[in-house]
This record gives C-alpha cells, structure tokens and sequence, in this order.
C-alpha cells in the first residue's frame, strides 16, 4: 500500500496505522517510481501535508499559502487519476483530500478564515508549545450523511475529530460528491462518483487519533486495508 509524502517528510503514523490494519505500507517520495508504483500496490493512501500549488486549480498566487510542493502535486495528481483508472483502492487524507479535489476539476480556498471571516469550529488549535494540537478537538464535531460509506465505517453521522488546516474546498469537483461537513461548512469527507473498490478521502487526521475516538479512525485503515486485501486476491487469480 502506496504512501505519498513530501521529502524529508514523516510518515511514521500513517505507516504504522496501515500496519495495524494488516496493510504493508511502502513510502513513494517523488523521485520514486510514479505511477508505475502502481504495478505492484494494491492501494494508495495520499497523506497530509503543505498547500496544494494555487496554479493547480487556476488561481492566483496568494500570501495567504503557505509552502507548496509543486512537484508532489504533479505525482499525486496523477497518482489519483491512474488509481481511478485502474480501480485501486486509495484514502485520501487532509491534503490527500484536497489534492484528489483538485485532480478531478474542483478548487480551493486558499484560506479558510479569509474566505470566509469568524467561523464557528475551529479548525487548528495550538497547544502551549505553539505546536498544532494533534489529537481530538471535541468542538470539531463533523456530520455525516447518513446514506454514505463513510457513515457505515465509522458507525456514526456525528464524529468529533482533529483538525489541523487551513485551507478547504471550495468547488468540490464533478467527479465527488460530499458526504460529511462540520457545522460551518467546511468540507470534512468526500467519496467518489465513479466505480472504485474503495474510494474515501477525510479532511482530518485518523492516523493521530486511532486511540481516541472508539474506533473510527482504525475503522477507516481497517476498510482501507481489507479492500486492499480483496485487490491483491482478485490480482492473483487473474
């Protein structure tokens, strides 16, 4: 299972969050194979991480962005199209989510709070160190459509959750469709309108908080992982 990063990059709790799932998780920087990484994975998880470059959704360059990797874009961007064309499974997470947006035609804000003013969730706290806070923020509170995949994963339509970000959707792209927001708006999870074994991209972080939120975050890795498993078999019998 292929995880994206930026160089120099940590990936250790989304490594060790597939590995718990039963997943072999393998590090794709972008100076590795691209997509011909997809050969020999049967799943694609897109991490968190910097801003998505603003030319990649045809706006501006703005001040309100923060570091960009433009060549991580490129590679995930095609990354998310190989997967859907060839129907592997991929979890997107926090930039992940942002990043699958702008790979099927939809846009950005490229800061929350400038966008849109005083909102009522907050979606980054600092702890005392000035560091983000990393685990649950309990008035991060994300709904989430009863019907979705997302729902019967997580075995809930109201999840509190971390957050750390800045930026969001804005267009969300003809090719997904949104399934969970918190109270002001804000996108929290998307899924896929073309076929795929599994197809789920989160704008929080499940990896930081596995042992905090009964289950959910793992449900997620577990499904991931499962379809993943399901791939590898069919891929096997071929």
């Amino acid at each position: 299972m292929l995880i994206t990063a930026s160089a120099g990059a940590k990936i250790d709790e989304y490594a060790q969050a597939v590995s718990e799932a039963g997943g072999e998780p393998v590090r794709l920087d972008v100076d590795g194979a691209g997509t011909a990484a997809l050969n020999v994975a049967h799943g694609l998880l897109v991490s968190g991480g910097v801003d998505v470059s603003p030319s990649r959704y045809g706006a501006a360059r703005s001040p309100l962005i923060d570091e960009t990797d433009p060549e991580r874009d490129d590679l995930e961007i095609d990354l998310l199209r190989a997967t859907r064309e060839r129907s592997v499974p991929t979890l997107c997470i926090c930039r992940g989510l942002q990043v699958a947006n702008v790979a099927f035609g939809g846009t950005l804000m490229a800061d929350i709070q400038a966008t849109l003013g005083s909102v009522a969730v907050p979606h980054e706290r600092k702890r005392a160190d000035g560091r983000n806070e990393r685990g649950l923020i309990d008035d991060h509170v994300v709904r989430i459509d009863a019907d979705s995949a997302l729902a019967g994963i997580v075995g809930t339509t109201e999840l509190a959750t971390g957050a750390r970000h800045h930026q969001a959707i804005d267009a969300c792209a003809p090719d997904l469709h949104i399934v969970a927001r918190t109270v002001d708006g804000i996108v929290e999870g998307m899924e896929a309108r073309f076929a795929s074994p599994f197809w789920l991209a989160v704008q929080w972080h499940p990896e930081s908080t596995r042992d905090l939120d009964r289950g959910a975050s793992r449900a997620l890795f577990s499904a991931f992982a499962e379809a993943a498993r399901l791939q590898a078999g069919q891929a096997l019998n071929r």
